[in-house]
């Protein structure tokens, strides 16, 4: 299966622009961030705007992408209808918090809106007929990455406003994102171990009829020392332990460092695009069955 990179691009930019809104949220909750909260609400948006361009680029056609939008039991519908009430939501954060830090209830609402993105743009990635992506790990790591993105975006934020108490937050959040992501692509490649065709009907697809059903006693392989090892092992060392360790080391001391920050965000974002691609790739011995 070749990699979509529009949907790459998508889901990438919204885990990021989710992320970031989702932390600020956090912040205001707690009562920070205010020297950030219009930076990051306006690179939220950013994001998922960028996010949304690039799946509308993978449908490829505008009648395409309407026809996309006709029934509200479909992934994209229900996609778009969370994005536009998350832009909603950013406005109204936006307008609430544009003299000061804005009232606790709409951090909270910010968090909540936020989970519902990256939860429904992860539900329709969970097909049946791809194996290896149905999986409730993907969640984890959706998640995972959305945080560890999100609160490496804010720590940036914070180290431009010179938010040494917000910054402090935020590098805790980001080596715990870290983790967490690194924990995700081991769980998910110790999941493809498991992965068994035997229950699936198939038959084989007429556009390839040369095409042989997958053995998949050797996936695992394929994705820790096989072709795959090279983007697979890239999103757990370069996306994971690379901005884990980097905020570890700025735990206790000197939290506003931009350099840490930033190349802590280019890191989580480079091992986001590099599983991405892992996913789209792994999919593909399976693509005959049905």
């Amino acid at each position: 299966m070749e990699v979509q990179w529009p949907l790459v691009i998508f889901t990438l930019f919204v885990c990021l622009g989710a992320g970031v809104f989702a932390m600020q949220g956090l912040l205001c909750v707690l009562g920070k961030g205010e020297k950030s909260q219009v930076p990051a609400v306006i690179a939220a948006a950013g994001a998922v705007a960028l996010g949304g361009i690039a799946s509308f680029l993978h449908l490829q056609h505008w009648d395409r992408a309407f026809n996309g939008f006709g029934q509200l039991s479909s992934g994209i519908t229900q996609e778009l209808i969370s994005i536009v009430v998350l832009f909603i939501v950013m406005a109204v954060f936006f307008a609430v918090g544009r003299k000061g830090l804005a009232p606790k209830w709409a951090g909270i609402l910010a968090i909540v809106v936020s989970i519902a993105v990256v939860a429904l743009m992860t539900t329709s990635y969970l097909m049946p007929a791809r194996p290896v992506w149905s999986t409730p790990l993907l969640y984890l790591f959706y998640f995972a990455q959305a945080f560890a993105a999100g609160a490496a975006g804010v720590w940036l934020l914070s180290c431009i406003g010179k938010d040494a108490d917000s910054a402090s937050l935020m590098v805790k959040c980001t080596a715990i994102g870290g983790i967490a992501v690194v924990a995700s692509l081991l769980a998910y490649a110790a999941y493809v171990g498991t992965v068994s065709f035997d229950d699936f009907g198939s038959y084989w697809d007429s556009t390839v009829p040369t095409a042989a059903l997958v053995d998949n006693g050797n996936l695992v392989g394929q994705l820790l020392a096989g072709g795959l090892a090279l983007p697979f092992w890239l999103a757990v060392l370069v996306g994971g332990v690379v901005p884990a360790v980097l905020a570890f080391l700025k735990w206790k001391d000197g939290h506003i460092n931009l350099s840490f920050a930033a190349v802590s965000l280019v890191c989580i974002l480079v091992g986001g695009i590099a599983f991405r691609a892992v996913l789209y790739l792994l999919g593909f011995p399976v693509f005959a069955i049905f």
